[in-house]
């Protein structure tokens, strides 16, 4: 058998044995790179620890909760009208030219309409956008001819053709796990931080305390029947202090209210953006077996290239 391969390789022109060799070189690096790419996307999703809405620092965070619709924009698959968050369809239909036969997409669409994730702390938007959606929901069905119009703009016809559809869905109510970039936007009190909230307070009771004669003989420590600049100075020390008092816990929630919105979405810095209906530990261990497939495949590449290249080089 090795005596077989070593005349077919040797008898074969050094053009085309070039190309055998380098496209066999482009599969070994190829299976190697998206191997070790899937295995590190692996390792981040079981090392990043699962934040809280309540208390996620921003940036880089894990989220897991349950989906749900946006009320004020209710999505439907088009397909088979499921009411969803997200969906991604694809019709296609068979050609044949000759001997050959192969499906040509006839329309495809993704839904890039935002969706909402509550871990029961609080709430977050999600931007799909750019994501790699991993669905709860997955169907591929044909038909002779397709049932209706799906496109707006133009018919598929009814020529009685074979059409084949497919229809990945994540559906509400349903758990579902982020890993993406959160940024907090908004800002407390409608628009104003907390410091601005404890500053404006500290003039307003200036202002009270200017016009008060009771609280200006109070700060006239000298009884001079004037403020100097150290007696006004100890007057504003203590309007901070009596306005961070104020600006107490208790009153927080208050402020801080429905004015801060979570969004999730494609991380800046490249790193993995995934949707998944799937749990994590389900999603590890997939994707470890896939970066292992592929690790096993660019082994087996190896292992033929380096018998090919002990028989013949390609130089």
């Amino acid at each position: 058998m090795q005596d077989a391969i070593a005349d077919w390789l040797t008898g074969l022109d050094p053009g085309f044995y070039l190309v055998l060799w380098l496209g066999l070189l482009i599969l070994l690096l190829i299976s190697l790179f998206v191997g070790f790419r899937t295995l590190a996307r692996a390792r981040i999703i079981a090392h990043t620890p699962t934040a809280k809405l309540r208390s996620a620092a921003q940036g880089f965070n894990e989220i897991e909760g349950t989906g749900r619709v946006i009320d004020e924009q209710p999505l439907y698959s088009p397909l088979t009208f499921t009411r969803c968050l997200w969906f991604d369809m694809k019709i296609e239909r068979l050609e044949s030219s000759g001997k050959n036969r192969n499906w040509v997409t006839v329309q495809r669409r993704t839904s890039d309409s935002l969706l909402r994730v509550d871990d029961g702390t609080g709430e977050a938007f999600v931007d799909p956008d750019h994501a790699r959606v991993i669905p709860h929901s997955s169907r591929r069905w044909r038909e002779r001819s397709p049932g209706s119009d799906w496109s707006s703009t133009s018919s598929l016809g009814f020529g009685g053709k074979p059409y084949r559809y497919t229809e990945r869905l994540l559906l509400p109510e349903q758990p579902i796990y982020v890993l993406g970039w959160l940024e907090t936007r908004g800002h407390r009190n409608g628009g104003v931080t907390d410091r601005e909230t404890i500053d404006q307070r500290r003039r307003e009771l200036l202002q009270e305390w200017k016009h008060d004669e009771a609280a200006r003989n109070r700060f006239d420590l000298d009884g001079d029947g004037e403020i100097s600049p150290r007696e006004w100075n100890w007057a504003m020390r203590l309007a901070q202090a009596q306005a961070r008092k104020e600006f107490s816990e208790a009153d927080q929630p208050r402020l801080s209210a429905s004015n801060t919105v979570h969004l999730l979405h494609r991380p800046p810095g490249g790193e993995p953006f995934i949707i998944s209906g799937l749990p994590q530990e389900t999603l590890i261990r997939r994707k470890t077996h896939k970066a292992g497939a592929f690790i096993g495949a660019a082994l087996v590449l190896f292992v033929i290239w380096l018998i090919a290249q002990g028989i013949r080089t390609p130089f």
